[in-house]
C-alpha cells in the first residue's frame, strides 16, 4: 500500500497561512499608512542605557545628562540630550535625521522624546500632524521658518510628569 503524499499540502498550507498572517496584521491592510518610527531604534520604556546604544544616529553626535530635569520636586527625573556633531546635512544618507534630541526619563523609563528633524520626511504636511495609540501620542508639526525641518515629539499618556501635556496634544488628533 503506498503513503499518500501530504508534504506538498503541508507546505502549501504553510505559505498560505503566513501569507495571511502577513497580510491581516500589516497596517496597509487596515487602511492605514505604516507607521515610521520618528527616532529608529529607540521605543518609549527604555532605560537611559537603552537609548544611548540603540538611538540610530547615537555615534554622529555628543551626550549630555541632566538629573532631576524634569517637573519641580521630581528628583528621580533624568533627561538624556543629543546633539549632532554638525547641523548641516546627515552624513548617514539620513537627510530628514535629527539634528537634536531629548529623552526624558521618569522611574528610568523613557516617557517622552523631542526631536528636531533636519527635514520634513515625506508624508509630513505643513500642519501638525498628531497621532495617538492606546500608549502614546506622537505630534508631528514643521519647525520654525529659521530652522525649517520637522518637529516630533512623543510622549507616553500613562506618565504623570506628562500627563497634562499628553492630553492636550491627544486632543489636537484627528478623529
Amino acid at each position: 500500500m503506498q503513503r499518500p503524499r501530504r508534504k506538498p499540502f503541508v507546505l502549501l498550507f504553510a505559505i498560505e497561512l503566513a501569507i495571511a498572517v502577513a497580510v491581516v496584521t500589516s497596517p496597509v491592510a487596515c487602511g492605514r499608512d505604516a507607521p515610521t518610527d520618528p527616532l529608529p531604534g529607540v521605543r518609549l520604556g527604555m532605560t537611559p542605557r537603552d537609548v544611548r546604544e540603540r538611538f540610530e544616529e547615537g555615534a554622529r553626535g555628543s551626550w549630555q545628562t541632566h538629573l532631576g530635569g524634569g517637573s519641580p520636586g521630581t528628583s528621580d527625573d533624568t533627561v538624556l540630550t543629543w546633539s549632532a556633531l554638525s547641523t548641516g546635512l546627515a552624513t548617514s544618507g539620513n537627510d530628514h535625521g535629527p539634528n537634536r534630541a531629548v529623552f526624558e526619563f521618569h522611574l528610568g523609563m523613557l516617557v517622552a522624546m523631542r526631536a528636531h528633524l533636519r527635514e520634513r520626511p515625506a508624508g509630513v504636511g505643513t500642519d501638525e500632524y498628531v497621532e495617538v495609540t492606546s500608549k502614546t501620542v506622537t505630534s508631528r508639526r514643521p519647525g520654525a521658518s529659521e530652522t525649517g525641518g520637522t518637529d516630533v515629539t512623543v510622549l507616553a499618556l500613562d506618565c504623570p510628569t506628562h500627563r497634562q501635556e499628553a492630553q492636550r496634544m491627544a486632543s489636537k488628533a484627528v478623529k
